[in-house]
């Protein structure tokens, strides 16, 4: 908890600088209509909204929803020519690594991100310029045991950031749902307490902490699944708020949209959205652990 401590003295000057620029683009922010400030005050409130693709109502939903099925198809021959449908595929000795690809040149993808629309939303629960860094198509598969954002994290890449998660299937409890634990179920000193196991674990080469280790901090009545059928639409803000991909008896995919601020905290942890770290053309390397879950 001394070296958070220290990491947060050190960025004193540049989080100042930082709230100065929020004062300034206040004024600039996009006008939006009740249901689009509705999911803005959710994500601050909580830092997550639920929704779903139809009552969105975007124009270019029926091209997107087209795409990824045919990137799913991909994802399987892939998967088969790596002979992962084994016996032991997602054993303790042959873990299920996620299966991902990195969609963020292809136009159906991209254009949907890039909808106005959603740009407003992101810029309001962002308060600055903001880019859109890219798209992840990701299938995660049952594991005996936590593999990578099945545990508990918080994401890195900006101070503040929105994910907007597509499922591609009917996601129940057995699939594995986005679970978060909302802001308002959890103190700073409580937050400082979390963070410092988190980076424990992850100076053990883990992304983060098992269920059993965040119940010692928050009961489990307080934690929040967001099942729901196939078009679900999840926005939450990763670096708010505790959450992992509920261990899964079932495959689950889900579509992964990325925004930052323009200039955002950690670009180095952006590049994975739009440099081909994964790639769809080769088989899916395993997971360094970044994700929403």
């Amino acid at each position: 908890m001394l070296n958070q401590f220290s990491q947060y003295i050190s960025r004193i000057p540049s989080e100042l600088f930082y709230r100065i620029n929020l004062i300034r683009h206040a004024s600039k922010l996009p006008v939006l209509c009740a249901q689009d400030q509705s999911i803005v005050d959710a994500v601050r409130r909580e830092g997550v909204f639920v929704t779903s693709l139809e009552d969105l109502g975007l124009t270019k939903t029926p091209t997107l929803i087209e795409a990824a099925k045919n990137e799913l198809i991909k994802m399987e021959v892939v998967r088969c020519a790596r002979g992962d449908r084994t016996s032991k595929f997602g054993s303790v000795e042959n873990p299920a690594y996620p299966q991902i690809f990195t969609v963020t040149d292809l136009p159906e993808f991209y254009s949907w991100g890039s909808q106005q629309c959603l740009l407003n939303i992101v810029e309001n629960y962002i308060g600055l310029p903001i880019a859109f860094q890219g798209v992840h198509l990701r299938r995660d598969f049952a594991n005996e045991e936590p593999v990578t954002t099945e545990l508990w994290h918080l994401d890195a890449e900006d101070r503040r950031m929105i994910k907007v998660i597509i499922y591609q299937d009917d996601v129940s409890e057995d699939n594995g749902p986005f679970e978060y634990i909302p802001k308002s179920k959890v103190s700073l000193p409580l937050a400082l307490r979390i963070r410092s196991k988190i980076a424990s674990r992850m100076a053990m080469g883990k992304v983060g902490i098992n269920d059993a280790e965040m119940e010692e901090f928050v009961p489990r009545s307080f934690w929040k699944p967001c099942p729901g059928p196939a078009g679900t639409v999840v926005f939450a803000d990763p670096k708010a708020i505790f959450h992992h991909g509920k261990p899964r008896k079932q495959k689950r995919s889900a579509l992964f949209f990325v925004y930052t601020a323009k200039n955002p905290l950690r670009p180095d942890c952006c590049k994975q959205y739009s440099d081909q770290t994964f790639s769809r053309l080769l088989p899916t390397q395993q997971n360094s652990g970044v994700g929403a879950g």
